[in-house]
């Protein structure tokens, strides 16, 4: 959208294109120059080969996107692979970066011991989607994702959505995605670099924000440890994906974290966010 001051970027997770993203997304357009990137196979986006899906091509993309809009610098941001992706670009091009914002995500994969177990449960969660969605189709995974929610999740009553706006959300992914895109994006994650030997040299200002009942919230803490210039938000009573738990609680993380980078404050340190 048009406006004035530093562009904010921000990439959607997995097989969760940026129409997926929840209403608040327009509150914070009305605060921010927004941009909103559709990575490779969602959305309006294209399917090139298999071989081009990967986390560093991702960047990639975004890095020729603000080219092309002639964007210099901008804050670069995104939730779950959307801030796997922002930490490649901060690693790939830090030139580009206003700050960085890693939201609900994780920037290593099993090269950390302390958080090797977490990173091996993504890789075993991304092997069993690939193996469902190979035998039965996306739509044998959303059905199955559904009723898991209803029957197992223990966090699924705490979201903004009813269980019935979940299921319809979730089913919006065999509109916007095929099942070959969302084969080689998981794919480009489970293979993805592991950066902990390089987020130490990111000095632009980083907002690691994470719901505190996400499992990636060792991760979350592990990348503020590793990105001296870094502020932790904790943000209670959301699990993976704030912004479909506590989206006014993110937009006040993300907002106030824009804020004191553009006015030059120090932002490190840890905050919590809460109702």
């Amino acid at each position: 959208n048009p406006g004035a001051g530093t562009p904010l970027v921000l990439t959607h997770g997995f097989a969760g294109p940026s129409e997926m993203w929840p209403p608040v997304i327009d509150e914070i357009r009305a605060r921010v120059r927004l941009l909103r990137y559709d990575v490779r196979g969602h959305g309006r986006t294209s399917l090139p080969n298999a071989a081009t899906f990967t986390l560093p091509q991702f960047a990639a993309d975004l890095r020729g996107l603000l080219d092309h809009l002639g964007i210099e610098r901008a804050h670069v941001g995104g939730v779950s692979m959307g801030g796997m992706i922002s930490a490649q670009f901060a690693c790939d091009y830090p030139e580009r970066l206003r700050s960085v914002l890693l939201c609900d995500t994780t920037a290593g994969n099993q090269g950390d011991p302390e958080t090797a177990p977490v990173e091996r449960e993504l890789a075993s969660i991304f092997e069993t989607f690939d193996a469902i969605v190979t035998k039965e189709g996306l739509a044998g995974l959303i059905e199955r994702e559904n009723r898991h929610r209803h029957e197992t999740d223990p966090y699924a009553k705490h979201s903004s959505f009813t269980l019935e706006e979940q299921n319809a959300r979730n089913w919006r992914k065999a509109d916007l995605m095929t099942p070959e895109g969302y084969l080689f994006a998981a794919r480009a994650i489970r293979e993805r670099p592991d950066l902990t030997k390089r987020t130490p040299a990111i000095t632009a200002p980083a907002l690691v924000s994470c719901g505190e009942w996400d499992m990636f919230y060792p991760c979350a803490q592990r990348d503020h440890r590793l990105i001296a210039n870094s502020r932790l938000a904790t943000v209670r009573g959301a699990a993976h994906a704030t912004p479909d738990y506590k989206p006014q609680l993110w937009k006040r993380a993300m907002l106030d974290f824009i804020d004191d980078v553009e006015a030059g404050r120090d932002i490190r340190g840890e905050v919590e966010y809460r109702d």
